[in-house]
């Protein structure tokens, strides 16, 4: 089984009206609520291609339970850990009129310390040998080694993570060392210091992270990606296409790269898929998934090389 853990989870709301009039009724003439966050769109890929997975992370008040519904509405199993405050909300008004956005935001909640224990009980209930994708940002408040901890913890157990994250998370997670991760270039270049754009510059800095993690995939946005393990170094070359909305399109490609490695896939065939995931997503609009016929139809064009 799949676990991905999304720690910071949101309820997006997306309100239409013609014109915002302040000091009057204003009637809306369109309403989308969504769950949003990394490891749920991992989640959404997975079942897409028609794999299973389990999310978990934090979820408190009315907004969190609308949340888990929404999951459960979509097929995504869904386990978070019950928190006192409310779940992150995001609301957009979208005036049709004016085509403008105004974008309100809830205060991130903190989980206390009984709250966190009660998520590391559901950590320590994960079967051993499965696999966990970790991804997002760790609410403030927590520490910043959480994510390390968590992954040296599920080590232990030969279970294993696939990690993307981003600055101090990410530099002390790559220390823990996960299986798998998945930076993106400027991501890598803040982890690094450096200022790598090409796949031969690439390559060199991940040599200094390569003792503490078996495989590496850099995304390059509408370049592709590029992969590194001891099987061999590929850059994966997608096609053309214009895009819509880039918005999840690294959080797709772990989905595909995931669901391929968990089924005993090599690394240069997870690759493939990753990369035809992340740029399916880019012909949705904002907030929706790569579709498997999509996926299916890039996987075809897209271009693998060893270097």
């Amino acid at each position: 089984m799949i676990y991905t853990i999304t720690l910071d989870p949101m309820l997006d709301r997306i309100v239409r009206v013609e014109e915002l009039v302040y000091d009057d009724v204003n009637y809306i003439a369109e309403d989308n609520t969504r769950p949003k966050g990394k490891g749920i769109d991992v989640s959404r890929v997975i079942k897409e291609l028609g794999g299973e997975s389990i999310s978990l992370g934090f979820a408190g008040g009315y907004a969190g339970l609308e949340l888990t519904d929404l999951l459960a509405a979509e097929g995504i199993e869904a386990d978070f850990t019950r928190i006192k405050n409310e779940t992150l909300s995001s609301f957009t008004i979208f005036q049709r009129k004016k085509k403008l956005r105004t974008l309100l935001y809830t205060p991130q909640p903190v989980p206390d310390q009984s709250e966190i224990d009660a998520f590391g009980a559901k950590m320590d209930a994960i079967p051993d040998g499965s696999s966990v994708v970790i991804s997002g940002n760790i609410p403030s408040g927590m520490k910043d080694s959480f994510f390390a901890d968590l992954i040296m913890n599920l080590k232990k157990r030969s279970i294993k993570v696939y990690f993307d994250s981003d600055r101090e998370a990410l530099k002390l997670g790559v220390a823990a060392g996960p299986y798998m991760i998945k930076p993106n270039i400027f991501e890598l270049n803040r982890l690094a210091g450096s200022r790598a754009a090409e796949p031969e510059e690439i390559k060199e800095i991940v040599k200094l992270f390569q003792n503490n993690v078996e495989y590496i995939v850099v995304s390059l946005g509408a370049r592709g990606a590029v992969g590194f393990s001891k099987e061999g170094n590929y850059y994966a070359k997608p096609p053309g296409v214009k895009v819509r909305n880039s918005s999840g399109a690294g959080d797709s490609l772990l989905g595909g790269f995931v669901s391929v490695m968990t089924r005993s896939g090599t690394f240069e065939e997870s690759l493939k898929v990753g990369v035809a995931c992340g740029t399916a997503a880019t012909y949705g609009v904002s907030g929706t998934v790569c579709s498997k016929n999509d996926i299916n139809n890039i996987k075809e064009e897209v271009i693998i090389e060893k270097f």
